[in-house]
């Protein structure tokens, strides 16, 4: 058996030479299953010592703890024997969180460092000698195969599978059966023990209280120290990784009388682990005890007494090695950050700790659970039972209080407790004496009642439910913004970070970077041209499934790498340069990579298939059914007949007839009528009757025209640049109306459509605009200007406008250009106040007074200072509104009337009030004068004082005449006659109309019978007539008619009505 073990051996020590990330399962299984003693299985370490140091009392848990510790022992010795070892693998610092909970909490896993080579012991660690440039290989990947083989055993023996474990259940009893004295068989060569000079220490006695706190009886004595100590400030004290490993001694009388004074203690650091105490010292000679000396503070140099803690000028501790004020020079540089794990101050630029290569963000790691080591004597009751309360893992203060939050420094620490721990039970064969209330809160804590074991299960599983609880508030936070929970557990397991969302910001690009390179410096040593390089996507899903473990990470990385070039080369892919490449531009996606690799594959096929020509189709081709059937493949035609079609036409076609192949077929897809598609080949415009196929031919929503491309680009081009927005209608005919606003949004939502193809970009933007305006001449507050007609909101209260234009002002309401006289005074008034005081205007006479008094669209509200005499139908220059100057009434078009049973409905009209200057111009000048004169309205009859003749004689008043350029305003120019204010005929009767309207005056009231009739026929129904009477005269009837029309229809609604102005001021 023993020369097949060594075989066995032997191949795996080679085997992990060759390559130390292979886990050799295998071959392990194979050793485990060989039963040896265990002196002759394991030739590098003791596990005889390793393990009766290691299991005392909780067998199943010291098994899990010492199977950890070996974990990463192996992974050290694998680093070690790795080509691509880690930045700092020389150096082992104590203060390594993962080091300090795992090998540092077992007795002897400092001393399996020291075999793989970390003899020199510092202050914070363990390193390599300085002349050693490389580990001894071999001698690493023995003791590796050890650590690996112990490890296996005990898994095995945890999972009851252990096919041989009488030996290691043997270790087991043996370490449990011990109480404190751990002893290890080590090679004589490796750990050496120097013997101290013959001391007694009969007369040694302990101080009367804690040299830490000066309040508790001290309990523990520890020889390396020179300390003696109560149970709180002993465990606080050698919880830090440079003392977990010191003996402690009970103050009992016993124990006590034996111990050694540190002064004399000369065991070395490098056994102290696993030896046990020699018989000599028990057999010193007497000396008196040693003075503890004052010490000096580092911050004032003040001497203090021994038993102080705080210095007593400066109240600093006694440990501080800062002094109270540093120079510039000696303050922390700017930008620099010091690691919360071994507090070495790192670069602004590092991302990871030079020392410890933690992240920066990583918050400070837990104190660990190492076990301190007994020389001798009975284990302690703070040992055997935990005190109560928690443990702050920042300011390592001792809480009693329940919760999280440290009393002294105020942070949430992870191993808080929800509720106080109940007392601890006293040991056995003792009794409590009973204590005063007032002796009571004196007691030591190291007398306090054992806890139950329902109530620490309880208090264990309050602890997971808030573990748990603060997981799930930590992946919620996480969902919010897209980020996934296996990323969260995975940088809370890595980091130990409270806030991982900050550190998967800042710390994982680093980390997952690192991953990738290594992995990809390992994937070019893959035999068969390697494995190309890791993306950063691949690298963070391996290390989310490894939780974490970057080794771990990294090795999945190339399994899934292997994984991926095996799947594509089963796909036919075994070339494996572009398919590494593929890979890594797809971010490792496999099917990405696929879809890429195909296209690569199939590119000349598709160039073949786009880029060449395709030869023309022959038409005279005498294999007719290969015609057929291509024409049927490429032209996508519904049947065999429609073909048959096609070829019959461009057969047909005529030489100069304009006619194409994809005419023909649009037409052919429309009707299988011959006839009916040469109609749609042959289609004719409606403006220059120049044919064209009907596909090509444009046509509007609102008729059934079609006019040809060049006729509908010029008509539209046209009318945009030179016309208003409503001239935008066919020009075959005329149509829509653009009246009806609701049809008006959608006939130009489909004409934008078709001006955006046939348009230049510069007539196309001013169509918008143009439609823009439109919009903006609906809003209650657009104004126009009176002076330069540009158009604007205008939100102020204010009767001055501004035109943002031209600067200039006018009012707001009565639109005359704006005068300091106006302000404070109402429009009215401000007339008043012109035809008073004004020489300008009263020189204007009457002519003025009707200029004031023009025309105002009623639609976009646009004034004119124009008179209303010649043709009362008045086109707007603005909006194109048809409207009656008179009495503003719409104008209707031919057929357009909305009106129901409109007589005069086929031509141009406006339905107009009998108070309309449309039927009241008929009148003469006595007749209206008389109207005014009834109703005591004043008028003038002579030209207003101060008017001023002008050259030629002639009407001066402004109207809109049509010439041969267009509108253009003019003086009318006609002859004024006496008793007429200076006016034409036209223009006096126009003035007063005016003032009748002004006044409200009814004209029916002067009707004859013959007018009345004629009015009822305009506005009134036959049969709303009444009946004349048998005896009734003309003007009775004439009377009771006007009664009935006054009462039923009333004046123009639209004329402008103003108050009762005094006539007497146009004098």
């Amino acid at each position: 058996m023993e020369p097949a073990f060594i075989c066995l051996r032997d191949e795996l020590v080679a085997a992990l030479i060759q390559n130390p990330s292979e886990l050799n399962q295998e071959t392990l299984q194979r050793l485990v299953e060989i039963s040896l003693p265990l002196a002759k299985k394991y030739q590098e370490i003791d596990v005889r010592g390793i393990m009766q140091a290691n299991t005392q009392g909780e067998t199943q848990r010291d098994l899990r703890t010492l199977s950890t510790a070996l974990n990463i022992l192996e992974k050290y010795g694998r680093n070690l024997l790795n080509p691509l070892k880690p930045r700092f693998w020389r150096t082992v610092k104590f203060n390594n969180p993962v080091f300090r909970d795992t090998v540092d909490t077992i007795q002897g896993g400092r001393d399996v460092l020291r075999l793989y080579g970390y003899s020199e012991e510092q202050s914070d660690g363990l390193c390599f000698p300085e002349h050693l440039q490389e580990p001894d290989t071999l001698r690493v990947a023995s003791i590796t195969v050890d650590v690996m083989l112990l490890r296996a055993e005990l898994n095995l023996l945890l999972s009851d599978n252990h096919p041989n474990p009488q030996i290691l259940q043997e270790l087991v009893q043996e370490g449990n059966s011990l109480e404190g004295n751990l002893i290890a068989d080590v090679a004589p060569e490796r750990m050496t023990l120097h013997q101290a000079p013959a001391l007694s220490h009969t007369e040694y006695l302990p101080p009367d209280s804690c040299l830490l706190c000066g309040l508790e009886s001290p309990s523990l004595h520890c020889p390396s120290c020179a300390q003696s100590l109560c149970p709180d400030c002993d465990r606080l004290f050698h919880k830090h990784p440079s003392r977990t490993h010191h003996r402690r001694v009970p103050l009992k009388e016993r124990a006590w009388r034996n111990t050694l004074p540190p002064s004399l203690s000369t065991v070395t650091p490098d056994a102290s682990s696993l030896r046990p105490p020699m018989d000599g010292w028990r057999s010193l000679p007497a000396q008196p005890p040693l003075p503890r000396p004052a010490w000096f503070c580092a911050a004032c140099q003040t001497l203090n007494d021994a038993r102080s803690v705080l210095c007593v000028a400066c109240e600093r501790p006694r440990g501080c090695k800062i002094p109270s004020s540093l120079s510039p020079e000696e303050q922390l540089a700017r930008g620099r950050w010091s690691c919360q794990s071994c507090t070495f101050e790192n670069e602004a630029s590092m991302v990871l700790c030079s020392v410890c290569e933690r992240p920066r963000l990583a918050g400070k790691p837990g104190t660990g659970d190492a076990k301190p080591l007994m020389a001798w004597g009975e284990p302690t009751e703070s040992q055997q039972e935990e005190l109560p309360g928690w443990q702050c893992e920042h300011c390592t203060f001792w809480n009693h209080i329940p919760g999280r939050v440290c009393e002294v420094c105020n942070r949430t620490s992870q191993r808080g407790d929800r509720e106080p721990a109940p007392p601890l039970g006293k040991p056995e064969g003792e009794e409590k004496p009973k204590k005063e209330p007032a002796d009571v809160k004196a007691e030591p804590k190291c007398l306090s009642k054992s806890l139950p074991q329902e109530e620490a299960e309880h208090r264990r599983q309050e602890k997971l439910r808030e573990g748990g609880q603060k997981m799930v508030a930590m992946i919620r936070e996480a969902e919010a913004v897209g980020v996934v929970p296996e990323l969260v557990a995975a940088a809370v397991h890595y980091s130990g970070t409270e806030i991982p969302l900050a550190w998967l910001n800042l710390e994982l690009p680093g980390v997952l970077e690192e991953v990738a390179e290594t992995a990809t410096q390992r994937a070019e040593e893959e035999p068969g041209g390697g494995l190309g390089a890791v993306t950063y996507q691949e690298a963070q899903a391996a290390w989310m499934e490894s939780r974490g473990d970057t080794d771990e990470a990294v090795s999945r990385c190339l399994a899934a790498r292997r994984s991926k070039v095996r799947e594509l080369k089963a796909l036919g892919f075994a070339e494996r340069g572009p398919v590494l490449q593929a890979l890594y531009q797809n971010k490792g996606d496999v099917w990405q990579a696929l879809v890429q690799l195909q296209r690569q594959r199939l590119e000349p096929f598709h160039q073949r298939l786009w880029e060449s020509e395709e030869p023309p189709i022959d038409f005279h081709s005498p294999d007719r059914q290969a015609l057929l059937r291509r024409l049927l493949a490429s032209l996508s035609l519904p049947s065999w007949g429609r073909a048959e079609l096609v070829v019959s036409l461009m057969l047909e076609k005529p030489s100069e007839g304009g006619w194409e192949l994809a005419d023909i077929v649009e037409a052919v897809k429309a009707s299988p009528s011959r006839d009916f598609i040469k109609r749609l080949l042959s289609w004719e415009c409606a403006v220059c009757s120049w044919s064209l196929p009907r596909n090509k031919m444009q046509s509007l929503t609102s008729c059934e025209c079609t006019i040809c491309p060049e006729c509908f680009a010029q008509h539209f081009t046209i009318a945009v640049k030179e016309k208003h927005i409503t001239d935008l209608v066919c020009p075959a005919c005329s149509e829509p109306e653009i009246s009806d606003e609701r049809e008006l949004l959608s006939y130009f939502s489909t004409l934008d459509i078709q001006l955006r193809g046939c348009l230049d970009t510069e007539t196309y933007e001013l169509f918008h605009k143009k439609l823009t305006e439109r919009v903006l001449m609906r809003d209650p507050k657009f104004q126009w200007c009176t002076h330069c007609s540009f158009g604007f909101i205008y939100e102020s209260e204010q009767l001055e406008v501004k035109c943002p234009q031209c600067r200039k002002s006018f009012c707001v309401q009565c639109r005359r250009p704006w005068e300091p006289q106006h302000q404070g005074l109402s429009c009215e008034g401000f007339q008043e106040w012109k035809r008073t005081n004004d020489p300008e205007y009263q020189a204007q006479g009457l002519a003025a007074y009707l200029q004031e008094n023009g025309i105002a669209c009623p639609n976009c509200k646009f004034s004119y200072a124009l008179a209303r005499g010649g043709c009362m139908h008045f086109h707007c220059t603005q909006c194109r509104h048809h409207f009656c100057s008179g009495c503003y009434s719409v104008f209707h078009a031919k057929n357009k009337c909305p009106l129901p049973g409109c007589s005069i409905k086929r031509s141009l009209h406006a339905h107009h009030p009998r108070d309309c200057l449309f039927y009241l111009r008929d009148w003469d000048v006595p007749r209206l004068q008389r109207l005014l004169q009834d109703n005591g309205v004043v008028f003038n009859t002579d030209p207003p004082a101060g008017t001023r003749a002008t050259t030629g004689g002639g009407c001066q008043v402004m109207e809109q005449k049509e010439t041969m350029a267009g509108l253009k305003d003019e003086p009318c120019g006609k002859e004024t006659l006496a008793g007429y204010a200076g006016l034409c005929q036209a223009h006096y009767k126009e003035y007063l109309v005016s003032l009748i309207n002004s006044y409200s005056l009814d004209p029916a009231v002067l009707y004859t019978l013959a007018e009345v009739e004629l009015v009822w026929q305009r506005h009134l129904t036959a049969a709303q007539r009444p009946p004349r009477g048998p005896t009734e005269d003309d003007e009775t009837f004439a009377g009771r008619l006007i009664k009935k029309l006054t009462d039923e229809v009333g004046l123009g609604p639209k004329i402008p009505r103003r108050q009762k102005t005094d006539a007497r001021g146009l004098h």
